[in-house]
């Protein structure tokens, strides 16, 4: 029941940002200036791109402190941190990770006393966790090459069309095991099953995984980057893809012949948290604090068509873009929300659903 609130609490939050209030614009207060770095685990690709200028260019111009972009790798972090080393600051991980993160000791609890009151107060409960603090909306999209299914034709529209071979012929892109819930590669397969989206969880694994094994001769490739979908649907190493709305919408614009559906799309959201003993600790809150902020986060959802975590952000935008960002009160009706309070469950094996689920991935796409 805890879960089933904490996702109606959310989406009721989605649905208010979208109503305009007087809100006064923030000068960069002085307790967020200083000197110095701060490492950021970066992605890359469009999501770098929309970051910098969004985030890191404004927040070195406004505070002094350099923000400095390594490659993104959550395994080498993890094994830097048990030495004691973290390999960077701040780390962008996935919802449905955060509580393995913590159950390993290896993040910094969130000083929320250098974010402002104004910026909390914008900011749904559940994106304010103790150990992280949320990033952006996103979602993950059926997507597909609108030379092979032109988009005023045939066309897929969901997951029981992804997983329809007969109906839509062609290769598929999923994502990996690594990726698979931000990927949304168990929701997805439950989906084009036929299960409800009010019946999803908690997940049938057995069924999940039977799904995916049945798909499996058609997939063409295998993601594990977030420009994986897009890239793959261009060199038509792929038909249709799972991919997020961010990136689809990014290659579109620059004239690919891409489309996406939002019918059963997944709304998720990630954290961005700070490696446990950072050398860095100081500055990284800083510039979780700054970029929290609304303005920061509707240039960021300009830039790459996320959805900012700030309520308040909405007020910035034009009104036609915002709702066609995930969570938008008409696109929300259509969407389903991704329960990472499922995926954080432990057994009683002490292992998580997430980790559960990672291992039979693995072994089943090494059979």
């Amino acid at each position: 029941m805890r879960a089933i609130t904490t996702y109606f609490v959310f989406s009721a939050a989605l649905l208010l940002a979208a109503f305009p209030f007087a809100a006064q614009s923030q000068e960069v207060p002085d307790n967020l200036k200083g000197s110095g770095e701060v490492v950021f685990g970066s992605i890359g690709g469009t999501l770098e791109a929309a970051e910098k200028k969004a985030f890191f260019d404004p927040f070195t111009r406004d505070t002094g402190i350099k923000v400095v972009l390594v490659a993104e790798d959550s395994a080498k972090l993890l094994a830097s941190v048990k030495l004691g080393q973290p390999a960077y600051d701040i780390a962008d991980i996935a919802g449905g990770q955060l509580a393995t993160w913590v159950s390993k000791d290896a993040v910094e609890k969130i000083d929320y006393s250098y974010f402002a009151k104004e910026t909390l107060a914008g900011i749904p409960e559940p994106l304010r966790n103790e150990f992280g603090i949320g990033n952006y909306t996103y979602s993950s999209v059926v997507a597909y090459n609108t030379n092979k299914f032109p988009e005023d034709g045939k066309h897929p529209k969901n997951w029981i069309d992804f997983y329809d071979t007969k109906e839509f012929p062609g290769k598929r892109g999923l994502s990996k095991c690594e990726k698979m819930v931000e990927g949304g590669l168990l929701e997805g397969a439950l989906l084009g099953d036929g299960v409800l989206p009010e019946k999803l969880y908690p997940l049938d694994m057995d069924r999940a995984f039977a799904k995916i094994k049945e798909l499996m001769p058609h997939v063409g490739r295998w993601m594990v980057a977030g420009g994986d979908g897009p890239q793959a649907l261009m060199d038509g190493e792929v038909d249709m893809a799972s991919s997020f709305n961010g990136r689809i919408a990014a290659a579109k614009k620059e004239g690919a012949p891409l489309a996406m559906s939002w019918d059963q799309s997944l709304l998720e959201y990630g954290y961005w948290v700070i490696p446990k003993n950072s050398p860095n600790k100081e500055n990284a809150t800083k510039l979780l604090a700054y970029i929290s902020r609304p303005e920061p986060q509707a240039a960021f959802a300009e830039a790459i068509s996320y959805g900012p975590v700030n309520k308040d952000a909405f007020r910035f935008l034009p009104k036609k873009f915002a709702g066609n960002l995930p969570g938008a009160p008409d696109l929300v009706q259509k969407q389903v929300f991704q329960n990472y309070e499922w995926w954080s469950t432990r057994g009683p094996d002490g292992r998580t659903n997430y980790d559960v689920a990672l291992e039979r991935c693995t072994d089943l796409l090494s059979q």
